[in-house]
């Protein structure tokens, strides 16, 4: 098969996994859908980096993929799931950051206080 067929038929067969993935979520109650979240953005973000970078694949590369036994993108979501992942440690840093500078501009409106210490009743 030519190579633009097999683009083709790998191109089909990523939508079809997505669909399916799509479907098997869409079965589920509200909640377990809310929970399952995490693997949805990275199921959607795998298969538009695919669409992305179908185009560089060689041949080989194609045939093998399209051999497969298995689902491309639930093998690829579970081998995700087991690298180390620096987001939390980099979301945690911001957050404690961010706490603090947030905190810093509630104080803003706080520098007017009574000689008791209160601050003034700003009350309508």
């Amino acid at each position: 098969m030519e190579e633009n067929g097999l683009r083709d038929l790998l191109s089909k067969r990523l939508y079809i996994e997505l669909q399916l993935f799509k479907d098997s979520m869409l079965q589920r109650e509200k909640e377990d859908i809310f929970q399952s979240s995490y693997e949805i953005e990275i199921y959607v973000n795998l298969y538009e980096i695919f669409m992305m970078h179908i185009g560089n694949l060689d041949i080989g590369i194609m045939h093998r993929l399209l051999n497969l036994k298995f689902g491309i993108m639930e093998h690829l979501y579970q081998e995700w799931l087991s690298q180390d992942d620096s987001f939390f440690d980099e979301l945690k840093a911001f957050a404690c950051d961010g706490l603090g500078a947030l905190s810093e501009l509630g104080n803003l409106d706080c520098r007017e206080e009574a000689e008791d210490g209160k601050r003034p009743d700003k009350a309508a």
